[in-house]
């Protein structure tokens, strides 16, 4: 951001930038499973369904609210940026994502952990064959085991009325994050670091265990 604020305006922020930096930001999303010990104590088949069926919503999530929280969302060439570099259809649904990440840090990495132990999926055809999880009954006992630790925080935080709210926002988020799941399915440059953060998680699952 400091670097890109050192350009002249119309060089601030351009598509490649903004990629560069999308891709730094994902670089960090492997951590999010490989050092959670509940993830790390099931089967490497079901982390392989869980992995491969949540990244897409983990990234997404995270991604925006980072750069919310960085202030990027709010340069004047962001979105025109993210039109060039994705889909102008995105811009919108970008715009609905900011409107409901006004959220503390440690509230989003709870919600990051609730998502990255949820059984629910989104409609992208694909040529991979549909696995069922192996122990999902404890798999459903550890989400709803974050799940309780959030609306527990979020109470310890504020108000009942707020937390209702709150957690209101962090549902209506992933719905907006399943649509934009569907628009970026056809951009190359983010389907191939989604893949590779997918196959670079395995790969540190596989050595580490």
């Amino acid at each position: 951001m400091r670097e890109q604020n050192l350009l002249p305006h119309k060089l601030r922020f351009k598509s490649s930038s903004i990629i560069q930096m999308i891709q730094m930001i994902l670089g960090e999303i492997p951590s999010l499973y490989n050092t959670n010990q509940d993830f790390l104590s099931l089967s490497a088949y079901d982390r392989s369904i869980l992995l491969h069926n949540t990244v897409a919503h983990v990234t997404g999530l995270s991604t925006n609210f980072t750069l919310y929280k960085i202030g990027l969302t709010e340069q004047p060439t962001y979105d025109d940026a993210v039109a060039i570099m994705g889909d102008p259809d995105l811009v919108p649904i970008v715009k609905r994502i900011e409107g409901r990440l006004n959220f503390d840090m440690t509230t989003m990495k709870l919600f990051l952990a609730i998502l990255s132990f949820s059984t629910a999926s989104y409609t992208v055809y694909s040529n991979m064959p549909s696995r069922n999880l192996l122990n999902i009954k404890q798999i459903l006992k550890i989400q709803d085991k974050y799940i309780e630790l959030t609306w527990r925080y979020l109470l310890y935080k504020n108000d009942f009325q707020r937390t209702v709210r709150i957690f209101s926002d962090l549902i209506r988020s992933i719905f907006i994050i399943y649509e934009t799941i569907v628009k970026v399915h056809d951009i190359q440059w983010y389907i191939n670091t989604f893949d590779a953060i997918i196959q670079q998680t395995e790969q540190s699952l596989s050595t580490d265990g």
